[in-house]
C-alpha cells in the first residue's frame, strides 16, 4: 500500500472515529435526559441502573478518545515522512 493509499484510510479511520466519539456524547446525553426526567418519580433502581451506564459510557468516551488521540499520532507520523 502507497504512502498516499495508507493516509487516506487512516483519514477514513479517523473520522469514524469521531463519530464514534460524536455518538457516544449523545449516548450521556440522552442518559442524563432520562434521569432529569425520572427527578420526580421515586425509581431508586433505574437511577442506579442508569448511574451504572452512565459511568461505563464516559469510561468509554475516554478510551475513544485516548484510542483516536494514538491513531491521530501515528497518522501524523506517517505524513511526515511521506511529505
Amino acid at each position: 500500500m502507497s504512502g498516499a493509499n495508507k493516509l487516506e484510510l487512516m483519514n477514513s479511520v479517523l473520522v469514524k472515529m469521531e463519530d464514534l466519539k460524536n455518538s457516544q456524547q449523545s449516548l450521556i446525553g440522552k442518559i442524563g435526559q432520562i434521569e432529569v426526567q425520572l427527578f420526580d418519580i421515586n425509581s431508586p433502581d433505574l437511577d442506579k441502573d442508569l448511574s451504572k451506564v452512565i459511568d461505563r459510557a464516559s469510561e468509554t468516551l475516554n478510551i475513544i478518545e485516548e484510542a483516536k488521540a494514538n491513531f491521530e499520532e501515528k497518522r501524523d507520523i506517517i505524513a511526515k515522512g511521506a511529505a
